[in-house]
């Protein structure tokens, strides 16, 4: 059964914020119709719908999150969970056949899609020191199954963490952190990732630190987006950015910086071909916009809660039919923010806004049209958004 969750919502106005360079005037307000869909209950041992990430890829739609059981083990207290539309309106669940420890109790965080095909991050804390043990996923026929690998491939001695997924028409990349600095995993095939760790391009320089936070394709080369440190400047990181033409050779690429703290946290492509980056600007969001004169001054735009329940950050950010919509959270609740150029930035009303938590958030699809999800640990919620016409 659908549910008209909210009609007609107008995008709100942007809020002015100093610190950056001034943003253009806003173009006129754009509305939205969202309407709720529901997703049945994943096979399996029963408990509480959790969600984390989508994408369009291939005939459809993807939604990816976990089953929090209501009777857990003493070992097992969730189990992956899938599920895929045609249309992003009905809505069924994708099978899950995990046959590795973590695979069978990881919650899938992040999904991508190249060549119209899926591949799907997932993790759960366990072991000796409670650490995310991560396991990839792909898709074989129509049945979601993980990927067994070395215990070193994602942890090990030199582990820091592992990032978000990104497709490309040539495969995919995931993000993350080694001792040495950034380190990616890539591949053309899910079944197998390379380690991509050391690398001269990535390695911090003994008097940077830098940490990459998640990365996009950029119509003929990957970008990784994140942020860097000097000693003694830990509070004041500056924007960081690095790109490689096959996720296995990288070069640093310059980004500007604006007073105060700055972190990048998402990278997407315009459909003009211009790259937009967005992250975290003191106590703001900023937009990055890079074109043939390479990255210009960030905008800044919203604002970051006074108190936190949890780190600020930007949940999610997708080039859609309706623009390019960013979801962040203020650090006490997500928001859900649009640009039609990344300069000029306004709030978009939607049905929920979850409080910042461990087990929240809210996600917007990658793909051509309007697909949010969203979590307030009372199970996951799936809309499809349309533009109304003027």
């Amino acid at each position: 059964m659908h549910g008209r969750a909210l009609v007609a919502v107008a995008l709100l106005g942007a809020v002015a914020v100093a610190g950056c360079e001034a943003r253009p005037t806003p173009p006129e307000q754009v509305e939205m119709t969202w309407v709720e869909h529901a997703l049945p209950a994943h096979p399996g041992a029963a408990g509480r719908t959790v969600l984390r990430d989508a994408v369009e890829c291939g005939e459809g739609w993807w939604v990816a999150g976990a089953v929090f059981l209501d009777r857990p083990s003493e070992t097992r207290d969730t189990r992956p969970a899938l599920w895929f539309s045609p249309d992003r309106e009905e809505w069924q669940p994708v099978p899950v056949d995990a046959r590795t420890y973590w695979g069978r109790r990881a919650i899938l965080n992040s999904v991508a899609c190249s060549r119209d095909r899926i591949a799907v991050v997932g993790a759960r804390s366990g072991g000796a020191h409670g650490n995310p043990r991560v396991t990839t996923f792909w898709l074989d026929d129509d049945t979601l199954v993980d990927v067994r690998a070395v215990f070193t491939q994602y942890g090990g001695v030199s582990a820091t963490n592992v990032g978000p997924i990104a497709g490309g028409p040539a495969g995919w990349l995931i993000t993350g952190n080694r001792t040495s600095g950034p380190g990616v995993w890539v591949t053309d095939d899910p079944r197998e990732f390379v380690r991509v760790e050391a690398e001269p391009g990535l390695t911090d320089d003994g008097d940077l630190e830098s940490l990459a936070q998640g990365a996009g394709w950029a119509g003929e080369e990957w970008v990784v987006v994140g942020a860097g440190a000097r000693t003694g400047r830990h509070l004041d990181p500056d924007p960081l950015a690095w790109t490689s033409p096959d996720g296995l050779t990288w070069a640093p690429d310059e980004m500007p910086a604006a007073d105060g703290a700055q972190d990048v946290h998402r990278v997407t492509l315009l459909d003009d071909g211009r790259l937009l980056a967005v992250g975290r600007s003191d106590d703001a969001y900023a937009a990055w916009v890079r074109d043939d004169d390479g990255w210009q001054d960030p905008v800044e735009f919203g604002r970051i809660a006074d108190s936190w329940r949890g780190a600020p950050y930007v949940a999610s950010l997708a080039t859609t039919s309706a623009g390019v919509l960013a979801s962040v959270s203020t650090g006490d609740h997500y928001e859900l923010w649009h640009t039609g150029d990344g300069r000029a930035w306004q709030r978009v009303g939607v049905p929920l806004e979850p409080q910042t938590a461990g087990d929240h958030t809210m996600s917007v699809a990658a793909g051509g049209e309007v697909l949010v999800v969203a979590d307030a640990g009372d199970g996951g919620h799936v809309w499809s958004g349309e533009p109304v016409s003027p």
